[in-house]
């Protein structure tokens, strides 16, 4: 299924890189999701987006521009069997980052319990950074931490790792109202309280119009900047009628590109 359909209308979602928290991880923190790498062409002058994802293993045709962030969407096995040589082959090209498991407490996602989740990134990830990668936890939801999704997954995962998860930052995402700006600081800044490691935000999105969202994003994307224990953000997503407008960047991304 294409990652577009990922978190688009779901409870919660994510993080980004910086040269203050990490020297591995180069620029700037921010970056973009896609699914067509052609749609972003139109932010390769923006030298503040350094990196790039779009749910996948291989970037398709991604300028080099970027860094590309691969991932291991979930345990189907068209996903394990080519994770190992894809994997490898980014890392000689130059990726350093790398995502484990997407949303695993949606079913319409990775759908996976914390304790499979827990295990399967030791098989899968913990060679990534064993070989020299930089390795994210499975990414999770804003939803209710109370009812096991979001944070809650997060802390009930790493007690399932019993130690034994090699990771390096916690991969969440974040959707709600433009208007919720606080909600917003809190739950990123949870995040990395939780969990004593750096954040990645991969996905997040507020609800508004276009001015709302504009004013959202020019209070938190300087926020984002500023935390030391943010690396990595990306706003959702490299699509038509998010953050382009058919080849170039819509209102909400050129704010996204200049905030």
């Amino acid at each position: 299924s294409s990652a577009a359909v990922y978190s688009s209308a779901v409870v919660s979602s994510a993080a980004t890189p910086s040269a203050t928290s990490s020297p591995s991880t180069g620029g700037t923190k921010r970056g973009l999701a896609y699914n067509d790498a052609s749609l972003t062409t139109c932010f390769e002058g923006d030298n503040t987006i350094s990196w790039a994802y779009n749910w996948a293993q291989t970037s398709s045709g991604l300028n080099s521009k970027f860094e590309y962030v691969p991932m291991l969407i979930d345990l189907r096995d068209q996903f394990t069997s080519t994770w190992e040589t894809n994997w490898k082959a980014a890392l000689k090209s130059g990726s350093t980052n790398f995502m484990s498991f997407n949303e695993p407490e949606l079913p319409a996602q990775a759908n996976l319990t914390p304790k499979v989740a827990a295990a399967k990134h030791i098989v899968y990830m913990n060679p990534v950074k064993a070989a020299g990668g930089r390795v994210a936890s499975p990414s999770v939801t804003n939803g209710d931490a109370t009812q096991g999704y979001g944070l809650g997954y997060l802390k009930a995962w790493d007690i399932e790792c019993a130690g034994q998860c090699d990771y390096d930052v916690v991969n969440i995402h974040w959707y709600d109202s433009a208007t919720n700006i606080q909600y917003f600081k809190d739950h990123v800044t949870e995040a990395h309280t939780q969990s004593g490691k750096p954040v990645w935000l991969t996905e997040f999105a507020a609800t508004g119009s276009d001015d709302q969202v504009a004013t959202f994003l020019k209070t938190v994307l300087p926020w984002l900047d500023e935390q030391p224990f943010v690396e990595k953000y990306s706003y959702y997503m490299v699509a038509d009628g998010k953050l382009v407008s058919g080849t170039t960047p819509s209102t909400i991304g050129s704010v996204y590109a200049s905030a």
